[in-house]
């Protein structure tokens, strides 16, 4: 038995389907609109489960062409609709997708916050007719619910149809909040934003900044003396400039705690509604730069991975959606970017820049955004009045296991490549040849071609940024403050990843991502030359 669940964003789909399941169900549930952004498939014994992409009132949504031609096929349609909002959501649903075309159960979600009158109002109509209606709180939901919802599912007639979009459910909505205030709700929400992202960096600057050394005296150098005797190969590509251990574990120490503590901040924010919050306020602001508050979903995603933004795009209006992943591609930073970067700052003795590099990065990608893009035309936005919530430690635990997965499997041994090859071509003297072959971009920008090794590796992996610490960070202590400023943006900019820009097309296709990575190269160098000017007339 196939069965779809269907409903508006923030419903609670995802959450519903998590606790009916065992728990190692290999998804997530949230609190933040669009977070399902595909067709999510579970096999139970005998039934396969389909959670799809939430609708969106009055918006065409990329993800919608996905669920229409996924859905065919189901036995049974489940509705997830908020009590909270019940009225406006199963009008909607009721008019996409008609009850009487299959077998079908309402799940009212939200029971929590709704008024007594209101869960009356439903217990009679579902007595009354025997319909097929369960009312729950998403978030302690019994696994042995599934069973009775799919034996008890039915066709229903177009007079119980009518009957319960007219039912008096009391619309609830959400206490007033600080995003909320006219003129100031934006730049409250602006602050907010910034305040949430930074506090990881931090915190992840104090903690690396304390360990390095620990790590250098009692680790790094008792193996450099241990492998005195070693063959000169091996030395190299364990010690050297570009080693295994000198730069593979420095760039750990740097790269771990950034992704780890971003991780924990997009859970926090999303689990908690509050980034549905920011982006509702931050919509008008949005809309300067052909993007509205929805496009910033994926936009703050990217600064956990890019790929994972550039999917969950798909929850983006489709005329907005190239904007959007133009704008994650070119200033979302994802955390393997920002430790790698926190790293080279913080290994020169400029931690500080930092805070201009990221304020930067973040302006240049909207302008960037705004520039190719200002014939878009942004469509209306609705809100979503999401409800804040204290998130669970379970489900914290249950999104930052992934993330840790993903780093520990994935991000470090690619990297620990990098740092093979650069120590081969070190040793068989070809990366003076690879820094003559990039010396004439280099040199065009006003950069020395020292940081060669680091650009080329950042064309494959945004931590190959972490290459500029070549000597355990010597090389970064001797290049010039702006000179290293403009040398990361480049490393940061210049391209997405392979990986990022292989995922634009399968979302869109081989022409677009190549417009994308055109525009994204010209933004940059265009950026970079502007920088070097200001450097120089300063200086």
């Amino acid at each position: 038995m196939k069965i779809v669940l269907l409903g508006l964003e923030s419903s609670g789909k995802t959450t519903i389907l998590k606790g009916l399941l065992p728990k190692k169900f290999p998804t997530q549930g949230s609190n933040v609109k669009g977070s399902t952004s595909t067709i999510l498939e579970v096999n139970e014994n005998q039934t396969r489960y389909m959670d799809t992409p939430g609708i969106r009132i009055g918006s065409e949504l990329v993800s919608s062409q996905y669920t229409r031609k996924m859905i065919k096929s189901a036995d049974q349609y489940w509705f997830i609709v908020r009590g909270t909002h019940f009225k406006e959501e199963i009008e909607v649903l009721t008019e996409v997708f008609p009850f009487e075309d299959k077998p079908i159960a309402v799940i009212v979600s939200f029971e929590d916050k709704m008024d007594q009158e209101s869960l009356n109002e439903l217990n009679n109509f579902k007595e009354k007719n025997k319909f097929p209606l369960f009312i729950m709180d998403t978030r302690r939901v019994d696994s042995r619910v599934g069973d009775k919802i799919r034996e008890l599912a039915r066709s229903v007639t177009l007079a119980e149809s009518v009957e319960i979009n007219n039912l008096r459910i009391k619309k609830i909505k959400e206490l007033k909040s600080p995003f909320q205030v006219r003129i100031l709700g934006p730049y409250v929400a602006l602050i907010t934003l910034l305040v949430i992202y930074s506090l990881p960096i931090f915190l992840a600057y104090q903690f690396s900044k304390r360990v390095e050394g620990i790590v250098e005296s009692t680790i790094v150098n008792s193996l450099i003396r241990w492998s005195g005797g070693a063959p000169e190969t091996l030395k190299t590509v364990l010690f050297g400039d570009f080693g295994l251990l000198s730069l593979g574990i420095y760039s750990f120490i740097w790269a771990f705690p950034v992704v780890i503590l971003f991780g924990l901040a997009i859970a926090i924010t999303e689990e908690s509604g509050l980034k549905d919050q920011i982006t509702d306020a931050l919509d008008p602001l949005m809309r300067k730069v052909g993007l509205t508050g929805q496009d910033l979903v994926p936009i703050i995603n990217g600064f956990g991975c890019n790929v994972v933004a550039i999917q969950s795009s798909r929850s983006c209006n489709i005329c907005t959606r190239k904007n959007c992943i133009s704008v994650i591609s070119f200033g979302s930073a994802c955390s393997y970017q920002l430790g790698a970067s926190l790293s080279v700052f913080g290994a020169s003795g400029h931690i500080f820049l930092i805070i201009p590099y990221i304020f930067i990065l973040i302006l240049i990608s909207l302008i960037h955004g705004g520039i190719w893009n200002k014939k878009t035309l942004v469509p209306m936005f609705k809100k979503r009045e999401t409800f804040l919530q204290w998130p669970s430690g379970q489900t914290l635990s249950y999104r930052l296991k992934p993330v840790l997965s993903q780093f520990l499997v994935q991000a470090m041994p690619i990297f620990l490549i990098i740092c093979l090859v650069a120590s081969l071509f070190d040793f068989l003297g070809w990366m003076e040849i690879l820094k003559e072959f990039i010396a004439p971009l280099l040199v065009v920008i006003g950069l020395s071609t020292d940081i060669a090794p680091a650009f080329v590796a950042s064309l494959f992996r945004k931590d190959g940024i972490l290459l500029l610490n070549e000597g355990s960070g010597i090389m970064a202590e001797q290049i010039a403050v702006g000179e290293l400023f403009i040398a990361v943006f480049l490393c940061s900019t210049f391209t997405a990843c392979l990986v990022t820009l292989v995922k634009i097309m399968k979302e869109l296709s081989f022409k677009e991502a190549f417009l994308l990575a055109g525009k994204q190269m010209i933004t940059s160098i265009l950026s970079v030359i502007l920088f070097s000017i200001l450097l120089s007339l300063y200086n």
